[in-house]
């Protein structure tokens, strides 16, 4: 047995000789083993809170490079770092934009006044003169219309009106001068024999103071003296009636006669007018309504026409933007269709306003909602804007 243990390697014993424990502030040198399972066995048997001093061969032995599960680890652990900072900086943003006012878009319609030309009287359409989309300018004939019974009832308005100045010039004048001269022999005649009358009265008067008539005969004298004088005197009123024409009464109906007659000639004129349509200002066609040869009623428009050189906004403001856009006295618009911004003036706000149904606040404790319509202008003469279209404003919305 002394034999075998003389016989180790020497090299094994120099190597398990050099390790050095620390144990409580002392060296302890490690008891030499055989093998390595016996350096194990002692290893455990060291209590933990001894502490194992390293040496200097330990110091200098370099640290092995990160695996890729340490590398994989170290990538999750700056992702997610980087996730915290973007959720917090999302949150942090989101808070400011809370406290932001926000700006709603509001829509608006291009408009004009339109203006639609009809007729007064049943009538046909015998020509038209423009078509849909045509610029015409005030004073334009547009359509011209034909109506037999209104032609009828103008001849009729003419020939009453020539008999009630005939009869007004007849008036007028007074009887003719043959009338008058007539009248007048007629006078002188009747006058002749009222003196033959009363020279053989006064004959008869004096026959009977002789006695040589009677009274009876006397009596037929002085009447017959009467009667001349009564013809006469009938005689020469009418020849002053000659001479004097017309009495006021009657100069006056002639006159009421020929200002019916000249009435009725008037409203066949105004309806004759009717059959032809002109155009009341400058604008564009927008609809013409109706063919040639088919008839129209009374009322119903032919032709319609948009003033379009003088465009306007329609905008509806609820009153909880009312003020936004009220104090603004002017709003900046986009229009889509032609891909440009504008400056609009506020025209006129309407007085009344109408009931809005995009909100209501009467299920939530608060007001109905009512919306009022403005009407905006371009502050300048904006090119190619066409009725019908759409400008959107963006105004801010208060809390």
């Amino acid at each position: 047995m002394n034999q075998e243990s003389t016989d180790q390697p020497k090299d094994t014993s120099t190597e398990d000789e050099s390790s050095v424990v620390s144990t409580n502030d002392k060296d302890v040198k490690a008891p030499v083993v055989e093998d390595r399972d016996t350096q194990n066995e002692i290893a455990t048997d060291i209590k933990p809170t001894e502490s194992v001093n390293p040496t200097p061969q330990q110091e200098d032995t370099p640290t092995p490079p990160p695996t890729d599960q340490d590398k994989k680890s170290a990538l999750i652990k700056i992702a997610i770092g980087i996730i915290l900072i973007l959720l917090l900086a999302l949150i942090a943003f989101g808070l400011w934009k809370s406290y932001q006012p926000k700006q709603v878009e509001l829509q608006g319609r291009v408009e004009a006044e339109t203006i639609h030309i009809s007729t007064k009287v049943p009538s046909r359409i015998e020509e038209i003169y423009v078509h849909d989309g045509e610029k015409v300018r005030a004073g334009q004939e547009l359509v011209r219309l034909t109506s037999p019974e209104v032609s009828a009832k103008k001849q009729q308005a003419l020939a009453a009106l020539q008999s009630a100045q005939a009869l007004q010039s007849t008036a007028e004048r007074g009887s003719q001068q043959e009338n008058i001269d007539s009248l007048y022999a007629n006078w002188q005649s009747l006058k002749a024999q009222q003196q033959l009358a009363q020279t053989t009265y006064q004959r008869g008067q004096n026959l009977f103071k002789e006695g040589v008539i009677s009274r009876q005969r006397r009596d037929e004298m002085q009447a017959a003296a009467i009667s001349a004088a009564q013809m006469t005197e009938a005689s020469y009123q009418q020849y002053l009636r000659a001479q004097r024409g017309s009495t006021p009464q009657q100069q006056s109906s002639a006159d009421a006669q020929v200002k019916i007659a000249q009435a009725a000639l008037d409203e066949a004129n105004a309806l004759e007018a009717e059959t032809k349509l002109f155009a009341p200002s400058a604008g564009t066609i927008s609809k013409t309504y109706g063919k040639v040869s088919e008839l129209v009623a009374m009322g119903v428009p032919v032709v319609s026409l948009i003033q379009d050189d003088s465009l306007w906004i329609s905008l509806n403001v609820r009153e909880d933007q009312y003020a936004q856009v009220y104090k603004a006295k002017s709003l900046e618009g986009f229009i889509p269709a032609l891909n440009r911004s504008a400056q609009f003036n506020i025209d006129h706000i309407e007085a009344e306003g109408e009931f809005a149904t995009i909100k209501t606040t009467r299920q939530t404790g608060g007001y109905d909602i009512r919306s009022f319509k403005i009407q905006l202008k371009p502050a300048q003469a904006i090119p190619d804007l066409k009725v019908g279209m759409s400008v959107l404003f963006k105004i801010e919305e208060t809390k």
